[in-house]
């Protein structure tokens, strides 16, 4: 592959571009401890508890959700991003990668799952804004990455072509999702999250961290 067969570069966020520890940490066991602590009940307890209502809305925009979340507990968990933003961390040799690509004039396109609100906390804290030419939070369309409106809705957004584009996401769902919609070069992360072990990704080209991309896929 070469650099000037490339127009349009999709990344994801969390566990592509940021460490998901954060997320992981944030969500199931921050979130347990203030469950514990408002209905006074055991973390463990907390954590069963929590972890039912999380996983009755995966692949949906509400598992995402800070707000939803934040009604569903009566916790407002906004306070407790800014509480947590310092575990925010981007992964090493990410911005030479987004200058790199500026550097080609590839249109950076983030889309992520992740809310407006979180988004926002996050890029201010690892200093990621001025990197990307347009921004995208499934937030926005009302369907998680996961979906195949989604995907209707972004092409709609703005003009890309598939042959010409590139996206690289931790999430097989989201990467299957992606692939079906027909956009041919796609990249998955094996180490999304700097605290946990590789994960196994058979279906699509992998590599542990974006900076890699140059060294292993371009000519």
């Amino acid at each position: 592959m070469k650099w000037d067969s490339i127009e349009t570069f999709f990344l994801d966020m969390d566990g592509t571009i940021l460490d998901l520890a954060f997320d992981n940490y944030f969500w199931h066991d921050h979130i347990p401890r203030l469950y514990s602590k408002k209905n006074k009940i055991s973390f463990n307890k907390a954590k069963i508890e929590f972890e039912e209502k999380y996983k009755k809305k995966r692949n949906t925009i509400e598992w995402y959700s800070l707000k939803f979340w934040s009604n569903e507990l009566n916790i407002n968990l906004d306070n407790e991003l800014v509480k947590t933003k310092n575990r925010i961390k981007i992964f090493p040799g990410v911005y030479n990668f987004l200058n790199k690509l500026k550097s080609h004039k590839i249109n950076i396109v983030l889309i992520t799952n992740c809310p407006r609100e979180m988004l926002n906390v996050k890029f201010t804290q690892a200093k990621l804004w001025g990197y990307f030419n347009i921004i995208i939070s499934s937030e926005d369309f009302g369907y998680p990455k996961e979906a195949d409106e989604f995907w209707k809705l972004l092409e709609k957004k703005f003009f890309f072509d598939k042959n010409k584009t590139i996206f690289i996401d931790d999430n097989v769902n989201v990467l299957e999702c992606a692939s079906k919609y027909g956009i041919n070069h796609i990249f998955g992360i094996c180490c999304p999250d700097s605290s946990k072990k590789k994960q196994i990704i058979e279906e699509y080209l992998t590599l542990d961290n974006v900076s890699q991309f140059e060294e292993k896929f371009i000519d």
